[in-house]
């Protein structure tokens, strides 16, 4: 089995979070992506949330780490390296991005949206019960 190491930001405003839907999935996600050859996970998340949402980075601190089979390929392995983010500038959907949504604590407890099940039950439940979300 390959591994890959993503990149996410987790971004909260008024108690909701900013998922992303990409082009041809169901699911949402948190913005971030693959960490390419040199680069910090900084780097790489300043430049997912540039090209995903034309947003720049402000801060990030590092939240956890999760390891789960993809959500594009069950074939490979994902470590996601999850940041708590502060962003500027508007959110516009870019590149891969086909739209983005604020999800509350309700959407999410409701299944109002399909949530990647590298997300759901992991990430999305350890927020709540550190009191971030």
């Amino acid at each position: 089995m390959k591994n890959r190491t993503r990149v996410a930001g987790i971004i909260i405003k008024d108690k909701k979070i900013l998922f992303l839907k990409g082009f041809g999935y169901d699911d949402l996600w948190t913005p971030g992506g693959g960490l390419e050859d040199g680069e910090t996970n900084e780097e790489c998340l300043r430049r997912e949330l540039k090209e995903e949402i034309g947003v720049t980075l402000i801060s990030a601190k590092f939240f956890k780490e999760y390891n789960s089979p993809s959500f594009y390929n069950k074939e490979l392995n994902l470590k996601q390296i999850i940041f708590i983010v502060e962003i500027e500038g508007e959110i516009k959907s870019a590149m891969e991005i086909e739209n983005y949504i604020w999800v509350s604590k309700e959407d999410y407890f409701s299944k109002k949206y399909s949530i990647a099940v590298t997300h759901e039950n992991t990430i999305m439940d350890d927020l709540i019960k550190e009191g971030i979300w």
